[in-house]
Parts: structure tokens; C-alpha cells; sequence
């Protein structure tokens, strides 16, 4: 519970350090939305600020679900990345 408390509040922070545009704080809540039991089920006990977090979710993109998938697509369109992996 430690640890996807400090994943979201992870999140909250890189949104509050963002350009603090609206849709970035909507993409931001799906992802806290939507990826927290992939991130326990694929990524649990890794630091959630740690870049291998984001490595994790990479390599298992073909197992993360599909809420989850669509909003790190979102996420990363919110922050002008396009869809890249």
C-alpha cells in the first residue's frame, strides 16, 4: 500500500511540476486511475519514482490492461510525446 501511495503521489507531483494544463491533470488521473494494479501485478516493489518503473511498464506493455494502455497513450499525447514507447 506504501508503495502505490507513493506511485500516485509520484504522479501528482510530476503533474504539479508540468505545464499545469488541464488536460495534463486529467491524463495524470487516468493514469493514477487506470495503471495502479498493473503497476502491483507487474512493477511491485520497484522505487515508483525510479526510472525502471517506466522501463517496467515498456517491457510489459503487452500485458498491461487496456484502460491502462490507453491512458499512457493519453498521457503521453498531453504532454506532446505522440505514442511512442
Amino acid at each position: 500500500m506504501i508503495r502505490i501511495t507513493r506511485f500516485l503521489a509520484f504522479s501528482l507531483v510530476m503533474a504539479a511540476g508540468s505545464a499545469g494544463a488541464k488536460g495534463d491533470d486529467t491524463a495524470t488521473g487516468q493514469l493514477q486511475t487506470f495503471c495502479s494494479g498493473d503497476y502491483l501485478s507487474l512493477c511491485n516493489g520497484m522505487d515508483p519514482k525510479g526510472l525502471e518503473v517506466v522501463a517496467c511498464f515498456r517491457r510489459n506493455m503487452g500485458k498491461l490492461s487496456p484502460g491502462c494502455r490507453i491512458a499512457i497513450d493519453e498521457y503521453k499525447a498531453s504532454k506532446g510525446t505522440g505514442s511512442r514507447s
